[in-house]
């Protein structure tokens, strides 16, 4: 696996989120079908076939195929709008897959992430992971969440966080907890039982370090005390940026009482 330079992917150079993935993607297994939301260059999927040259993987974007896009055997590529779940609810559906891994590095938008996670995780496979990237942008001090969120809206972030703890603690999801995690054009309180449910663990890192180079300029001349590229671009320290997520999916079944639907393994 070449992890100093994964296809030039700014999941290496600028959030430094290789190593965090490494040791996720280890635990893996054999990898046979993968889903990226967010292919922009193109580089995380030629990153991603680089690490896993048998495995099917679909690559996801609001944007038809571009020129600069990885083609080959095994590569395929769908289009959707991450604003409307009901077409990501129509893609899987048309994909009729489970996944071993799935990556969100979509718009970014925190009611998309959470289209997305409600959506997609119930396709995760047993001891599968999903890799909800930049949940930084869900941090209330973020200029996404100020854009997207009415002040006080939960979203991935409260969530993740409050699953996390609920782990760590030994704890389960009370039933005011559920009401208090769902909001309208995010999660339901069906959709935050499901998850609490299905999700094993949750781990999440935050880059503390600086990046390896700019993503602006493409060099490292940074200035080390005010912590900014030498051609104005923010090193991101101090603030909310680079967040990423692995949560693994949990072998069990679930209905929840009020809707009866079922989560469970496929």
């Amino acid at each position: 696996m070449n992890w100093r330079d994964p296809a030039a992917s700014d999941k290496h150079y600028w959030h430094r989120f290789s190593a965090f993935y490494e040791r996720h993607f280890a635990t893996l297994g054999e990898v046979s079908s993968i889903l990226e939301y967010g292919v922009l260059d193109g580089a995380s999927i030629r990153w991603l076939r680089l690490l896993f040259p048998q495995a099917e993987i679909v690559g996801v974007d609001i944007l038809p195929v571009q020129p600069s896009w990885p083609v080959g055997p095994g590569i395929t590529y769908r289009t959707v709008d991450q604003a409307s779940r009901p077409a990501i609810g129509r893609l899987l559906h048309d994909l009729g897959r489970r996944f071993d891994l799935v990556i969100e590095d979509g718009s970014h938008f925190p009611p998309h992430q959470a289209h997305c996670l409600a959506e997609t995780f119930p396709l995760v496979r047993e001891g599968g992971i999903y890799i909800l990237e930049d949940l930084h942008t869900s941090h209330p001090r973020h200029s996404y969440y100020r854009d997207y969120c009415a002040p006080g809206t939960p979203n991935c972030l409260h969530l993740l966080l409050y699953i996390e703890h609920l782990r760590a603690t030994g704890q389960t999801m009370r039933p005011a907890d559920i009401g208090r995690l769902a909001h309208p054009g995010m999660f339901t309180e069906a959709d935050v039982s499901g998850l609490a449910a299905m999700i094993g663990r949750v781990e999440i890192f935050r880059r503390a370090t600086l990046p390896l180079r700019c993503y602006a300029c493409g060099t490292d001349d940074f200035d080390p005390v005010a912590l900014v590229c030498r051609c104005g671009v923010d090193l991101d320290i101090l603030s909310a940026d680079s967040m990423t997520s692995v949560l693994y999916r949990e072998n069990c079944s679930f209905v929840n009482k009020k809707t009866k639907k079922l989560y469970s393994m496929m």
